[in-house]
This record gives C-alpha cells, sequence and structure tokens, in this order.
C-alpha cells in the first residue's frame, strides 16, 4: 500500500488510503473521491507529550499505539505538492527515522499520525535525572541521530526543523528523527506559530546564520549539520538551550552556546574522547559552510570517539545488571537492618512478657494458663514512699523509680527470674516459672534479694542524697497460675494464694530486711547455703499465725550489712557442709 491519509475525528477516525486498494466502508469519507480504502483509528484523549508546534496525542491504529500531532489548520487542499510530499515520506524506511504512517485533512482535525516512542524526546530524557545516562548512551543517540539524518540526506531531503524536542526515543532506547519532510502538509500551521514566541527561540538557537539572515533561500544539508551541533551540546550538558536563555541572548542570531566542559577518563560518567567530541561542535557550527562536515563523517567520527560501541538494548542490560547488584546490596543492607530492628522488638517483647508466651501470641495462638506446682515469689516496696513523694515533683519520684529499678533490672538479669511487673514503689519477681527449675526457685530469689537489699546501702536517691534508701522484701514459695490477661497492653499475670502470701510477707517485713515464710526457709535449708533466723510467730492477714524467718546472708557472706543491723529473733538455721 502506498500513501496514508487519514479522516480523523475527536475520538474516532478512519485511515484512508490514497492509490491502489480495494474500496470498503466509504460512507464516512465521501468528499474524498480518490480514496480507495478505509481504516478504523482511535485518537485518546491522554496527552502523550507536548510541544510547542502542536500537541502529540496518543491513538490506536491497526491494534498499535501511535502518535498523533494535531496541525493548526483553517482550510486544507490536498495538492499535487502534498500528494507528492506524502509519497516521498512514506517510501523512506530506516532504524533511526520515526515511520509515517498517515494523516487526517479533514478540518479543524488535520493531524499527522507516526509511530510512537513511549520514552518521550530526547529532551525530555536528558533533562530527567533520575534516568542515569553514561556516555555509551549519549554517543549512541548521537550516532543514531546522524545515521538517520545521512538516510535523509542520501534521499535529498532536509528537515530544516532538527532539535532535541523532535528526536525521540523508542522503547529499546534507539533515538529516531521525526517531523522531518511534508513541508506543504505542515505550511500553515508553521506559518501560525512562527509569529509565537516559541517558535522564535528554536529558530535562533537551532537555526543556521546563514538561514536567519536569509543568504540560503532554501534549507541545506549544512543548516541541518548547524542544528546538529546545538544537540551535540545538549547531549554533553544535559540541558535545554531553550529554557535556559536570556532574552539579550535571543536578539543576537550568531549566538553560539559554551563549549561543554568534559571531563575525559574511564569512568561511565566520562567523555571517552573529550577533546574530538569538541571539535566535532566547532566544525559543525562552523560560519563557513563548506567546513560543515556531512551526516556521514559525524557518524564516522563518532565511532571513532567510541570504539566499543554497543547497542542501546545492551547497555542497558549493563545498567540493569548494574542496578541489580546495587539492588542486591541494598536488599542485604536493608534485610540487615530488618534482623537488627527485629531483634530490637523481639528483645522489647521479651522483657515485657516470658519468650514462649510471646512466641505464641505473635504466631497468634493463644497463650494457655499453666499451673506450676511450686514457685518462689518476691515482692518489695520502699518504706517510707508516700512521705518521700509527697516532698518531691513528680519528675523526681519518676526519675528516682527509674534510676533505681534499671539498677534492679541489671542485677535480677543474673538469675533465673523473671520479673512480673513494678506498679508504684512495687517490685515483683518470681522463679520457677515460666520455666520450671526444680527447687533451685527458692535459691535464686534469695541470693537475688539479698543483692537488691545490699545495692540499696550505696544507692543515691538523685533529689535527696542524703536520704538512706530503705526497702523491705518478703518471700514465699508454693503453686501458682500463670497467664496472659488482656489483649490490649497484655500482661503475664500471677495468681493463687502463694502470692497473696509473698505479699503479706512484704507487708509485715522491716526496713532493709528479707522476711520468708516456713516454706521458703524449708527449701532454702534443703538447698544449703543460706543463714536463716527465725523471726518468730507472726498473725498474718487472711493467713492466721505463721512462723517466719529473716534471710540474712549466704553462709560465709557474714560481712554484709545484714549481720551488723539485724536484730535476731532466734537461731540460725543450721546449714551442714
Amino acid at each position: 500500500m502506498s500513501n496514508v491519509i487519514l479522516d480523523c475525528r475527536t475520538s474516532a477516525g478512519r485511515v484512508c488510503w490514497i492509490g491502489n486498494g480495494s474500496t470498503t466502508s466509504l460512507q464516512h469519507v465521501k468528499s474524498y473521491s480518490t480514496i480507495s480504502q478505509t481504516t478504523d483509528v482511535t485518537v485518546c484523549t491522554g496527552v502523550s507529550n507536548s510541544f510547542k508546534q502542536g500537541i502529540i496525542q496518543l491513538g490506536i491504529y491497526d491494534g498499535r499505539t501511535v502518535a498523533v500531532k494535531n496541525l493548526q489548520k483553517k482550510h486544507f487542499t490536498l495538492s499535487k505538492t502534498i500528494r507528492r510530499e506524502v509519497k516521498e515520506v512514506r517510501q523512506l524506511d530506516h532504524p533511526n527515522l520515526c515511520k509515517f504512517i498517515g494523516g487526517s485533512i479533514e478540518v479543524p482535525y488535520v493531524c499527522i499520525i507516526t509511530e510512537h516512542c513511549p520514552k518521550g524526546s530526547m529532551s525530555d530524557v536528558l533533562l530527567n535525572d533520575d534516568i542515569p545516562i553514561n556516555w555509551g548512551f549519549r554517543l549512541s543517540f548521537a550516532t543514531d541521530i546522524a545515521r538517520g539524518m545521512s538516510y535523509l540526506h542520501q534521499h535529498k531531503m532536509f528537515h530544516g526543523r532538527l532539535h532535541s524536542r523532535n528526536c525521540i526515543i523508542d522503547d529499546r532506547w534507539v533515538c529516531k528523527v521525526s517531523d522531518y519532510g511534508l513541508t506543504a502538509y505542515r505550511k500553515e500551521d508553521f506559518e501560525a506559530v512562527s509569529n509565537g514566541f516559541n517558535c522564535g527561540d528554536i529558530n535562533r538557537i537551532y537555526c543556521a546564520p546563514e538561514v536567519l539572515l536569509g543568504s540560503s533561500s532554501s534549507i541545506t544539508a549544512a543548516a541541518d549539520i548547524y542544528s546538529y551541533s546545538m544537540i551535540l551540546v545538549e547531549i554533553a550538558t544535559r540541558s535545554d538551550l531553550i529554557s535556559e536563555q536570556t532574552e539579550g541572548i535571543k536578539m543576537d542570531i550568531m549566538w553560539r552556546p559554551p563549549l561543554p566542559e568534559l571531563k575525559s577518563g574511564k569512568a561511565d560518567t566520562d567523555c571517552p574522547s573529550q577533546g574530538n567530541y569538541c571539535e566535532l561542535i566547532k566544525r559543525c557550527w562552523s560560519q563557513n559552510i563548506t567546513l560543515r562536515p556531512t551526516f556521514e563523517q559525524v557518524r564516522k567520527m563518532l565511532d571513532k570517539m567510541n570504539p566499543h560501541k554497543v547497542s542501546p538494548v545492551d547497555m542497558m542490560m549493563n545498567l540493569m545488571e548494574k542496578y541489580s547488584k546495587h539492588l542486591e546490596a541494598i536488599v542485604a543492607e536493608r534485610t540487615q537492618d530488618l534482623l537488627q530492628e527485629k531483634q530490637r522488638t523481639d528483645q522489647l517483647l521479651y522483657s515485657m512478657l516470658p519468650k514462649p508466651v510471646a512466641d505464641d501470641l505473635r504466631q497468634g495462638r493463644t497463650a494457655e494458663a499453666q499451673t506450676f506446682s511450686n514457685a518462689t515469689v518476691y515482692f518489695s516496696d520502699i518504706v517510707g514512699f508516700t512521705q518521700l513523694s509527697g516532698s518531691s515533683t513528680p519528675y523526681q519520684v519518676v526519675d528516682f523509680l527509674n534510676q533505681l529499678y534499671t539498677t534492679f533490672d541489671d542485677i535480677i538479669d543474673n538469675y533465673d527470674v523473671y520479673k512480673v511487673e513494678t506498679i508504684g514503689d512495687a517490685y515483683m519477681v518470681v522463679s520457677g516459672v515460666p520455666q520450671e527449675n526444680g527447687i533451685n526457685h527458692a535459691g535464686e530469689i534469695a541470693s537475688m534479694a539479698l543483692d537488691l537489699v545490699s545495692v540499696c546501702h550505696n544507692f543515691k536517691i538523685p533529689h535527696k542524697p542524703d536520704t538512706q534508701l530503705k526497702i523491705r522484701a518478703g518471700i514465699h514459695s508454693g503453686p501458682v497460675v500463670a497467664g496472659v490477661v488482656g489483649t490490649k497492653m497484655p500482661r503475664y499475670c500471677l495468681f493463687g494464694d502463694t502470692v497473696n502470701t509473698a505479699s503479706r510477707m512484704e507487708s509485715t517485713s522491716e526496713a532493709l530486711k528479707i522476711q520468708v515464710s516456713g516454706a521458703t526457709a524449708d527449701l532454702l535449708h534443703t538447698l544449703r547455703g543460706y543463714v536463716l533466723t527465725c523471726r518468730g510467730k507472726l498473725d498474718v492477714k487472711g493467713k492466721g499465725e505463721m512462723t517466719t524467718w529473716w534471710l540474712e546472708a549466704k553462709r560465709n557472706d557474714y560481712s554484709d550489712p545484714l549481720r551488723r543491723t539485724s536484730e535476731s529473733r532466734g537461731v540460725p538455721v543450721p546449714v551442714s557442709d
């Protein structure tokens, strides 16, 4: 099939073939007596790209996406010149030329249909800092343009409007020249826009001086080479010459942009041949048109600058490989960060709940309550805390308790115990829960309690350094039930008479002393190694009369202050070796 003319409405139209072919469905295009075949085309409402000389819309033709460029025409005559131009352009076929597909000849829907290049114009790509373009890509773009223009010139067709915004990039990163030919087809559109500000900018920057001065009556190959020199500058600097100029510069038709300052080296961001590239620019914009090279000569020069040239697809694959490796490194780094964050989260979670319980809750399992036949519970509180709080600010109280309980927490880490909770000045610890440990729970709690009381002798209350910190402690052993209570801020709680009795041991204890029940004393006697003094019979609320004991020290620790301050009410429990 030969030349294509498109009858394109606002949302749908007909592709009409001029020339040979069978006639089908002509009812929508009766005014075109020479049309012989009609095919549907759909024009999308979305805008793909915009340029000063027209709006590029996307359309669907023959099942593929096409670019639809609207032309500003008040009337259209299908002349012999336009027919000849369309025929010439239709015969052009080169991988670096944007393929002409057809056009609409119905006013006001006059437009040109070309293949769609999804990456946009080269100017868009160069100005997008998110796209990593090394010099391999840049020289590839420059070479692609030179090849496309060389093909045009070989067919005696000159562009006359070459700039970075009508050099477009397809999905394989191949640069293609568009907006070539069809001068009569576009004529009125050019004349209408040429009076505007933007077209003047393009003419002054990209058009050769001899064209602007009128010394050349038509577009020449040398004029295209001059336009190409400006593109080379944009490729090197990744800039837009149109948007960077001042009003004063625009008035000078002999203006040249400064040569790019290129850095030579072996890195991807370095120009492989700085001197030759700048020399090529100077030759292309030479005022002496006889000194300007042809595009075929330009192509050969670029090939010498880039001897290891690879295709854009291969370069993209290399970039993707580098990106993949970089991404793998980032993923590994982020994975390590995630693992560290998980460890911190686990550490925080395990400090709030026992590890087996926390793991069950995290995996969505219900943490069932458990019965423990024997465990030891410790309670302590601060003697005179109410008076201390009354003479302190809330901040001072919080700071004091935080320092004290942080010290306690560091101590209990040395023992097989679990901190249940702190409520105000009360401190509760258990051993034998959630991990049973025979009868060792009594010894673990006893040793821990001695350390906690001992540290109080040297602890300084931050805002009352002269006040002696005094705690009283109580210990009891027996069966308990443990489980998680609640779903909001779940707590691991202990239940049973053992907990209540341990609390009574604490409330009836004395400053800087540790009171233990008979059950705990029996276990410590079995374990050996602890000095206990019988306190005697004590009336305990809810329990009646109980015999309790003072935990004085470990057997060999007679230097402990408890030995010097205790008032013994009985004989030490004998402990055999």
